[in-house]
């Protein structure tokens, strides 16, 4: 009877064939066979024709003799007394019909099925199965191969192997890829070894390479070579299928068999293709780290200049300020360009350390609420100054955003803009126009916007070869035109490094002697915003004139988004002369938007035309996107109901059109002194922990204005000592520094909290430091600090801290 179980043992995805062989009746039985190997094991037999027919044709030679043994049903008994199985590994020759290779290893393995009652075998079970890859992953000694040198070649699946005799050159093959076999079937198998290799170099190998095979191809030269030698190895290409494919030749002899050598074919094309790739990416690491160390020298040779060029300003002037201490006007001059020098320092510095942040991978980006219409007013503000110094116009328009007040690192944006800007300020000739585009475009993100700032200016432009590197630290180009112009190269690499944090992206256009356009784009988190109300401007009529298209275009679709009915023309006398013939039919526009700057008849003259015809009934605004305080006096006195600033965006004009209906009355300006003072803090009581003498006497300053007691630490140790002796409720609020000397603010802090008292675990704790990274913010907090307030103190953020942790919600006072 057939046992399952053990015929299942045998099963697996490499058997070749299982049989079962009865001693006693000399009988052979197929149970089992590969699909592969269906005519190397007969159905039914004689057991010992069977064994014998097995060993002749899978068997290599040199394992014949030791298989026949192994085999043998005389002495099978003797050597199984007391095992119930064997096995024997052996070097196997398959068909080329059966395998793509034509040898590996296999096992052959015998397993008692019954035995007599004298316990001689009377029945077993034999099986085949391929071992190759369980060999090479066991790394095996192949001693008893290597008498042939074929395993050693035969490791690559893909490689074509030959055992060739030194003596007559008979060549017998022992693996041979598939294609090769489907094209010359079994005309390789076996044969001279000259003429074959003969064949396969005319109709194989590139032709540039055939002089690489001379000495294979003549069997003198080949004994001649392996006396000198026992191994040999060459790459050469071969043509197929109209590709090149890349190969390696290699012709080893055995050490302890000088009779016969291997020769091995192996497709190594993949291996060449990584080899190039590598040494591509070799040699361009190696051009790149010599750019960069060129990029570092030129950096240092302009960093020495324009470090020392504001220093020599700064240097110079204090010497003639001193040298005119008498001179007021002389000094204040002098302090006026000390100043300008060391903005210019200071700002060389930041960039600096801002590179050395971002190329070590600590860049940490805030998250707080703004408002983009701040944002762009707040960058204008900054470079307008530069703008009107060099006669520029500047052009800023706002289309489809919807969302305003977002969440992002506001200060870093402003860093990128204020960068990209000052570029276009600085590197367009006096006189020239410098645009700003802001769209917002779908994100496919909820409570997530995309925003694009596009940047234009009419300016010099640049060379398709240095946009190429326009981002690279340290590099700036060499234009003559641009030598004199002061600057790192650091602020273009800084400002993508920055958006690409974000999420987003900097794109360049630029045409040499054309101008420039750089696009931002941006994601950042939308604020979680009440909806206004807009019934109240349903169907106001709103005359706009703008010379400029699209500002006009854009300003009348956010007019119509809040509900009215909006008109556009791009001239001031054309808004006269609607304003007029409304006026006549006795349809009056609710109010006209003017912008100042406009050819022929500018904003000005166009109220007073309008007030002189209409009279004081419509309100008129006076839009602008410079600085106009030097005209306010002169625009009320022509008529004008309002001056508000571009770019328009939607929030400014429904506060501006709230203001005209009289539901949102106007605030007067208030310093942020005044605004930090409108609530008295009087009977309340902070400590103030700061090691800087002059920055205690500032702070100090301050805080007392609003009313506010102050008690003095110098360090973070002292702060300790006073909280620990202070009554519960003592202070309100703790104003802490962070580098100081004996204890820092962070160790303070821990110490405060870890008191174990109620009053210190939540008596509200004040960072107030130059530590002004997203990193200390986060540490702060980490510590227990509750806000995070930056040096030099911002006095509307001061004033907002001091009413949430003093006043509290309710805003009532002691």
């Amino acid at each position: 009877a057939i046992n399952q179980a053990m015929l299942e043992e045998f099963l697996d995805s490499n058997y070749l064939g299982i049989c079962y062989v009865n001693i006693e009746e000399n009988e052979y039985r197929r149970l089992a066979v590969a699909p592969h190997a269906l005519d190397l094991f007969p159905p039914i037999g004689d057991a010992k024709w069977m064994l014998s027919f097995f060993c002749e044709t899978m068997v290599l030679e040199d394992y014949k003799k030791k298989m026949l043994e192994f085999v043998d049903l005389t002495t099978l008994n003797q050597r199984m007394a007391k095992e119930n199985s064997i096995f024997m590994d052996y070097f196997r020759k398959m068909r080329i019909a059966g395998n793509n290779s034509l040898a590996d290893w296999a096992r052959c393995a015998i397993k008692v099925s019954e035995r007599n009652e004298d316990g001689t075998i009377k029945s077993f079970y034999i099986s085949m199965r391929t071992i190759t890859t369980e060999k090479q992953q066991e790394g095996a000694d192949y001693t008893s191969a290597n008498k042939e040198g074929i395993l050693s070649v035969l490791s690559s699946p893909f490689a074509d192997v030959y055992a060739i005799e030194l003596k007559d050159g008979h060549c017998v093959n022992y693996r041979m890829n598939k294609a090769f076999q489907e094209k010359y079937g079994t005309s390789f198998l076996e044969g001279e070894f000259t003429q074959l290799l003969h064949i396969y170099v005319t109709n194989e190998v590139y032709e540039e390479d055939h002089k690489l095979f001379e000495f294979l191809l003549d069997m003198d030269s080949v004994r001649k070579a392996f006396a000198e030698s026992n191994d040999y190895k060459f790459e050469y290409r071969v043509f197929r299928n109209e590709q090149i494919l890349h190969f390696r030749c290699h012709a080893s002899m055995p050490d302890d068999d000088h009779t016969r050598f291997v020769i091995s074919f192996e497709n190594i094309h993949n291996e060449v293709v990584d080899r190039v790739k590598q040494e591509h990416a070799l040699q361009a690491a190696f051009d790149a780290a010599e750019a960069a160390n060129k990029a570092k020298s030129e950096f240092l040779a302009h960093m020495s200049h324009d470090i020392r060029t504001p220093m020599n300003g700064i240097i110079g002037m204090t010497a003639i300020a001193a040298a005119h201490i008498d001179d007021k006007e002389r000094v204040q001059d002098s302090l006026a360009k000390i100043t300008e020098a060391s903005k210019h320092l200071l700002s060389l510095i930041n960039e600096v350390l801002d590179m050395s942040k971002i190329e070590s991978g600590k860049l940490d980006l805030a998250e707080e609420e703004f408002n983009l219409s701040d944002l762009v007013d707040n960058l204008l503000i900054m470079t307008n100054p530069q703008i009107a110094a060099h006669e520029h116009s500047i052009t800023v328009n706002v289309d489809g955003v919807e969302h305003e007040n977002v969440i992002g690192d506001s200060l870093r944006i402003q860093k990128v803009f204020t960068n990209i800007m000052s570029n276009a300020i600085k590197y367009t000739p006096d006189g020239g126009h410098i645009r700003l585009d802001i769209t917002e475009k779908p994100s496919n993100q909820s409570k997530v916007g995309c925003y694009e700032f596009v940047f234009t200016d009419n300016g010099i432009g640049m060379s398709e070869e240095f946009i190429q590197k326009i981002f690279d630290p340290f590099v700036r180009s060499e234009d003559e035109k641009t030598r004199h112009i002061q600057g790192t190269g650091l602020g273009m690499a800084i400002s993508r490094n920055i958006v690409r944090c974000m999420g987003g992206d900097i794109k360049v256009n630029s045409k040499l002697g054309e101008g420039s356009s750089i696009s931002v784009s941006m994601y950042l988190k939308l604020q979680d915003v009440v909806e206004t109300d807009l019934n109240r401007f349903v169907n106001l009529d709103i005359l706009v004139a703008d010379d400029d298209e699209m500002s006009v275009e854009s300003c009348c679709n956010m007019l119509e988004e809040m509900g009215m009915k909006a008109e556009g023309v791009n001239s001031g006398k054309k808004a006269l002369e609607r304003v007029i013939e409304q006026h006549e039919k006795k349809r009056d526009f609710f109010a006209c938007i003017l912008d100042w700057k406009m050819p022929g008849m500018d904003g000005l003259e166009t109220t007073r035309a309008i007030r002189a015809t209409v009279g004081p009934r419509v309100p008129i605004i006076i839009i602008s996107a410079y600085d106009w305080s030097d005209i306010e006096q002169e625009a009320l006195e022509a008529g004008a109901t309002t001056l508000i600033s571009k770019p328009l965006f939607r929030s400014r004009l429904e506060r501006t059109f709230g203001n005209i209906l009289g539901e949102e009355p106007l605030k007067e300006y208030a310093s942020p002194l005044e605004e930090l003072s409108e609530c008295d803090y009087t009977g309340y009581r902070a400590l103030l922990v700061e090691d800087n003498a002059l920055n205690m006497e500032i702070a100090t300053e301050i805080l007392e204005s609003t009313g506010l007691s102050i008690d003095q630490a110098w360090n973070g140790s002292e702060a300790v000592d006073i909280l620990k002796k202070c009554e519960d409720g003592y202070y309100d609020i703790v104003f802490m520094d962070v580098q100081m000397p004996v204890m820092n603010g962070y160790d303070a802090t821990r110490a405060i909290r870890t008191m174990g008292r109620g009053y210190c675990s939540k008596v509200p704790i004040i960072a107030m430091t130059a530590n002004a990274f997203a990193e200390d913010v986060q540490a702060a907090r980490t510590v227990g600090m509750n806000e995070h307030m930056p040096k030099p103190l911002d006095f509307k953020m001061l004033s907002k801290v001091m009413r949430k942790w003093i006043l509290k919600e309710d805003g009532k006072q002691k």
